[in-house]
Order: structure tokens, then C-alpha cells, then sequence
């Protein structure tokens, strides 16, 4: 019989929280208390550990060379590049440290992973990754720069959050392989498209929202298996042709045009109230062949799970941020291919461990930092199969006492500033408030200014203008001031795509995607439709579902039966 549900109070925000009868199953399986913070305090604390966008120069402190890092140089940390980290020059055990009774185990973990290397940039560049080593959170992957969580690309740059795919360029949030593309989100399976947005099976498409299976269609809505459409009317080929390139979107002022008037004309339709494609009692945003997967976002092919993002094949999995192909895992950030995988940073391709760190191919860890194909061991010291469970057992005791089994690592020992992680692009603190939290905090986040060599007003409005000479330049963003480079791929990518230079740093492009996301979180609404010819006829539809659209949002949020009304 079903244990009934049970109402929590955060320890962290103070608000209620509800234990649902399905999730008893999960903690009791994994063997773990019930969470005493709510599930978005639990994202955000783990968030407070994931630096994925603010680089740094730094060197090795191994080989000496020059390297861009996650890590601030005054961090204090031993930081190896991605070579050395992965080479067998050194060996992670030899910082092994006995377990004491007496302290917290959370304080002896953050000793040792303090005086343990890490690696620069989490990634494989040189062993199943090449020529990607300007890439954090990446692996099997090809000639890529500036990309973050994502995997088996080729020829990528400035985007983040894509599973397959080639010659792409900002672009944020896709499965499925794509190629050529620019600007796009939420896309599968897609050809040569430009500012696309949940779009699958297109080819040739352009600022077009939730289009499937159609080709030439531009500033559109909703259309299925459609073909030379503008602003969802059709077009002969010869006229939609002349309508394009009206818009001459290889210019500055064509395409900045296009995003204004594209922006105007998609808020005047309806949207769904979740983007669930082919899914089976899921609730939550950007899922696709899904099953039992709740309150979850951007996680396609997922079963069985709950409070999982920014992933995919997630299966029995609860609290992950990140990750691909992982079963029966909890509160950890990317632990790629893994099995029970819990309480853990960056850790991929393991087995029964917890509470580690850059740990890969390992199996049975506690408490480990940086151990590459590891077995029973505990604070980074091997011991027999027997020990090894017994101790554990006596740290498992020793933490439940200390109140910190169960819970992922506290806030206030990240190496980062609140500031420099996704914690903060989720719940944005002040550093006063940070401080007052015993939160660190960065002042010398990594940029730089004053040093362009020309101004936007001077690059020509057309990329077919814009030579070579682009490439010696220094440009300044108009958004933040940050200077930025163009590079050789960059432009050939741009020419390619008929696409202008951009006017804003990746920083900011990368940023205003992020924005123009959903929230993770969802409220419980009503359809708003009020068409008559609809399935619930003259009265108003009254379908409630569970939405990441804010009752406070502009945007009319329709029902699967009354959406599906609507598309053409």
C-alpha cells in the first residue's frame, strides 16, 4: 500500500513542500532520508557548485602552460589542464587521508578536495574529444569553441546544452542531429535553419515558432508539413522568394528587423501550456518521449524521474542537474553514464559511489576527489572490498548524526563565487545578501574592456561587406562593454548562413537565450481559450494543467486539445 503524501517545511526558503507517495518508493530503493529542502532550493544549492560560463587564464600547475580555466586564479585551487589531469603523471590517491570520528565529514571532504588537483575545463579534449579544448562540459565531441553541456558535436561554437549535431552556431537546447544552424532552440532534427524556436524536421526554415516537418517557411507559427509560408500564409515559390530576401537578413538592419517584427507577430498566438511531445504522464517543459518523468525541463527520452534538467536519458533519476544516460542516481551535477550516482560533481561513467568530485570510471567511492578508474576507496585512500563497506557504514552514522547525510554539498563551501554560477542566473542575490549567507563572492569576474580597435558603426551592415580584416579587430559589445573577436570559423559560419556579424559579446547572446527560457518551476492554471468553435463550444474552456508560463506572463497559454486547435 502506497505511503500517503507528506508536507514538509524547507529548512532553507521556510516554504511547504509536499513528499508525493511516489517519491517514498525512490528514497527508500536508494537508501536515503527524505529531503529537508524544497526542490527548488535543492537545484539552487547544487547550482551554487556549477560555474559553466565565467573562464579565466590560468596555468597549469603541472606542465606550466598558459590555459583558460572555470577556476579564478586566486582561487587558491591546484588547477591541471585537461592533458595533465587525464595523463598518468600523477596519481590522486597519494593525497589519501585517514577518516576522522571526531569532525564533520563535509569539512574533512572539502580539506582534502582543496589540496587534491582539478581539471581546468571539464572535458575529453585529446582522449574522445579533438580539438575542443575551449569547451567546459563537453566530451565526444570535435573542433568545437565556447560550447557548454553538450556531447557528440562537430564543428560548433558559442552554444550550449545540445546532444548531436554539426556546423552549429548560438544556439541553445536541441536533440536529435541538426546541421547548420544559427540562433535556434528547442530543436531536433533540423536543416539550415535561422531563429528557430521548437522546431523538428524543418529545413530552410526562418524565424519560426513550434513549425514542424516543413521547409522555406518564415516568420511563422505552428504550421505542419508546410512549404513557402509567410506569417502563416501560403505563397507561391517565386513570391516567397521575393518576400525573403526583402527582408535581406544578411544585413544588420534586415535582421534586427526580422527579430522586432518576428517578436510582435509570434505574441499574438497562442502557446501550449507545455512543450510534452510523444510522452506518457509527465509533467514539467521541453520533453520528448518521456514516461512517469515529473516536474522536470529540457530532459528528453527520460523515465521514471522527478526534478531532472538540462539532460537526457535520465531514468530513475530524482535532482539532477545535467547528465546523459544515467540511471538510479540523485543530487549530483552531470553524471554522465552512470549508475547510483549520488551527491556528486562531474563525475562520469561510475558506479555505487557518492559525495565526489571529478571522479570517472570508478566504482564503489565515498567522499573521493579526482580519482580516475578508482575502487573502494574513501577520501581518496583504497581499502579492502570489507573495509571499505564497513567504514562507510560508520561515515554513513557519523553524517546522519551531523545531519548531513542525505544532503548535497552546503552552499558556503563551493570554490565559486555565488555570483559566478548558475545559482545566481536562477536566484539572483546581491553581495550583501550572498555575503550575509556566508556565501563567497567574485569581484574580478574575467573581462575585458577598452581595448577595440573599431566601433560597431563601422562594420558593414552586410556580411557579404565584411572581409577578412574582421578578423585582426577588437569589437566592443554594445550590451556590457565587453571587447570580443571574431573568428576565421565564426566568419566563414556567418558567410555561410548569409547571416550579419553580431553586434553583442557571446556573454550576452548567451544570456538573453537563457532569459528567453521558461523558468524551471511550474504553477497550476486554467486554458485561457475562449473560441467557440473549439471542443468545449460557448462556454470557456476550463482544462487545468500544470505550466512553466507565470500566471503574470502576457502570453495566452491554451490546453493540448485547444492548442492543437490552432495549429495549421
Amino acid at each position: 500500500m502506497k505511503q500517503e503524501s507528506e508536507t514538509k517545511s524547507c529548512q532553507n526558503c521556510k516554504q511547504d513542500f509536499t513528499i508525493e507517495p511516489d517519491d517514498f518508493g525512490f528514497y527508500e530503493k536508494i537508501k536515503v532520508p527524505l529531503p529537508t529542502f524544497c526542490s527548488e532550493c535543492r537545484r539552487q544549492r547544487r547550482l551554487a557548485w556549477k560555474n559553466t560560463y565565467n573562464l579565466y587564464n590560468n596555468s597549469c600547475s603541472l606542465c606550466g602552460k598558459n590555459i583558460i580555466s572555470i577556476y579564478s586564479p586566486d582561487s587558491s585551487l591546484i588547477i591541471y589542464c585537461v592533458s595533465c589531469f587525464w595523463s598518468d603523471k600523477w596519481d590522486a590517491y597519494q593525497y589519501g587521508q585517514d577518516f576522522d570520528p571526531n569532525r564533520s565529514f563535509f569539512e574533512q571532504y572539502i580539506d582534502l578536495n582543496k589540496k587534491v588537483p582539478k581539471i581546468a575545463l571539464m572535458n575529453d579534449d585529446g582522449i574522445a574529444s579533438v580539438n575542443s579544448a575551449y569547451c567546459h562540459d563537453v566530451a565526444f565531441s570535435k573542433n568545437c569553441y565556447m560550447v557548454f553541456i553538450s556531447w557528440k558535436l562537430e564543428n560548433v561554437m558559442y552554444s550550449g546544452m545540445l546532444n548531436k549535431g554539426r556546423e552549429i552556431c548560438d544556439c541553445l537546447c536541441m536533440q536529435d542531429f541538426c546541421e547548420y544552424m544559427y540562433e535556434s532552440m528547442f530543436v531536433d532534427e533540423c536543416y539550415k535553419c535561422r531563429y528557430v524556436t521548437y522546431g523538428s524536421m524543418l529545413q530552410n526554415c526562418d524565424f519560426c515558432y513550434d513549425c514542424r516537418e516543413c521547409s522555406d517557411c518564415f516568420m511563422s507559427f505552428g504550421l505542419r508539413n508546410k512549404k513557402y509560408f509567410y506569417k502563416n500564409k501560403q505563397y507561391s515559390k517565386e513570391e516567397y522568394e521575393k518576400i525573403l530576401k526583402s527582408y535581406q537578413l544578411h544585413t544588420r538592419t534586415g535582421w534586427e528587423r526580422a527579430k522586432n517584427e518576428y517578436k510582435e507577430f509570434i505574441i499574438t498566438y497562442p502557446r501550449r501550456f507545455a512543450m510534452i511531445r510523444n510522452s506518457v504522464n509527465c509533467t514539467g517543459d521541453d520533453l520528448i518521449r518521456c514516461k512517469n518523468t515529473r516536474d522536470s525541463f529540457f530532459a528528453p527520452f527520460s523515465e521514471d524521474s522527478r526534478f531532472v534538467a538540462g539532460g537526457v536519458n535520465f531514468k530513475n533519476c530524482y535532482d539532477l542537474s545535467g547528465g546523459g544516460e544515467v540511471e538510479y542516481s540523485y543530487e549530483s551535477i552531470t553524471p554522465d553514464q552512470s549508475y547510483n550516482n549520488f551527491f556528486s560533481i562531474y563525475s562520469w561513467k561510475n558506479k555505487e559511489i557518492a559525495y565526489c568530485d571529478n571522479c570517472h570510471s570508478s566504482n564503489n567511492l565515498f567522499g573521493c576527489a579526482s580519482l580516475k578508474k578508482g575502487e573502494y576507496s574513501i577520501l581518496n585512500k583504497k581499502y579492502s572490498k570489507e573495509d571499505y563497506f564497513k567504514l562507510k557504514e560508520k561515515i554513513i552514522i557519523k553524517m546522519k548524526h551531523d545531519g548531513e547525510w542525505g544532503e548535497f554539498f552546503p552552499v558556503r563551501y563551493s570554490y565559486f563565487g555565488y555570483n559566478e554560477t548558475e545559482a545566481f542566473d536562477m536566484n539572483i542575490l546581491s553581495k550583501h545578501e550572498a555575503e550575509n549567507l556566508n556565501y563567497k563572492w567574485r569581484d574580478n569576474l574575467q573581462r575585458t574592456i577598452g581595448q577595440e580597435t573599431i566601433s560597431q558603426k563601422e562594420i558593414p551592415d552586410s556580411i557579404f561587406d565584411t572581409t577578412e580584416y574582421i578578423l585582426y579587430e577588437i569589437l566592443k559589445c554594445e550590451s556590457c562593454s565587453r571587447n570580443y573577436k571574431v573568428t576565421n570559423d565564426e566568419l566563414v559560419f556567418y558567410k555561410r548562413m548569409n547571416v550579419p556579424i553580431p553586434k553583442i559579446c557571446f556573454f550576452c547572446r548567451n544570456k538573453n537565450r537563457l532569459n528567453t527560457r521558461n523558468p524551471f518551476k511550474l504553477w497550476h492554471r486554467s486554458c485561457m481559450c475562449t473560441v467557440k468553435n473549439h471542443f468545449h463550444g460557448e462556454n470557456n474552456c476550463k482544462i487545468e494543467f500544470e505550466t512553466s508560463y507565470a500566471p503574470d506572463r502576457p502570453e495566452m497559454v491554451y490546453c493540448e486539445k485547444c492548442y492543437q486547435a490552432e495549429v495549421y
